[in-house]
């Protein structure tokens, strides 16, 4: 269930970027959703389905693409989530004009492997779990950033890209466990 959308562009400005659905790159480590926010955005989604869609599985996907290539400014680095553990993910608010969200912004790990796609084009995405509700040792969170390439060229065009987050259901399964018969 596709749920979000955001535009990012470096030249916004601040009340620009809020009304049009735009933002600038986010030069910090995070991650979008919590153990609290990964459930709660579904129940002000969809508060009269939540309760049942949360018996099974469920993930928040993101697709991260950029709109003009080759990103060379602020392009966008993934953490191997193996590498990251709960402790390294600092639970904060994010206020929004019309409800409060919440995000884990990412402390230093030196166990953490940080990975980037140079120069992506445009027909490249990123795809990765932002939330997933399953505890059996899998990944649930996969922090990520943009930051400054210290190999940018200083006419290297702003980054333009887009993110859409969805859920995904995984409705042969129950609890996380077997399939249903």
């Amino acid at each position: 269930m596709y749920f979000d959308h955001l535009l990012f562009a470096l030249h916004c400005r601040a009340g620009v970027a809020a009304s049009a659905g735009r933002g600038k790159p986010v030069p910090r480590a995070h991650v979008d959703y919590t153990l609290t926010s990964g459930p709660g955005r579904l129940k002000e989604l969809l508060p009269d389905k939540a309760e049942t869609l949360q018996m099974t599985p469920y993930a928040v996907i993101q697709v991260w693409r950029p709109l003009r290539g080759p990103v060379q400014d602020s392009p966008l680095a993934v953490c191997d989530a193996a590498t990251t553990k709960q402790a390294d993910l600092l639970a904060t608010s994010l206020h929004f004009p019309d409800r409060t969200g919440e995000v884990y912004n990412v402390m230093h790990n030196p166990d953490h492997r940080w990975y980037y796609a140079k120069a992506m084009e445009t027909d490249e995405v990123y795809v990765f779990v932002c939330y997933d509700s399953r505890e059996d040792g899998r990944a649930r969170f996969t922090p990520h950033t943009s930051f400054d390439d210290p190999t940018c060229p200083p006419d290297a065009p702003e980054r333009e890209s887009i993110e859409i987050r969805a859920y995904a259901f995984w409705e042969n399964e129950i609890g996380g466990s077997k399939p249903r018969a």
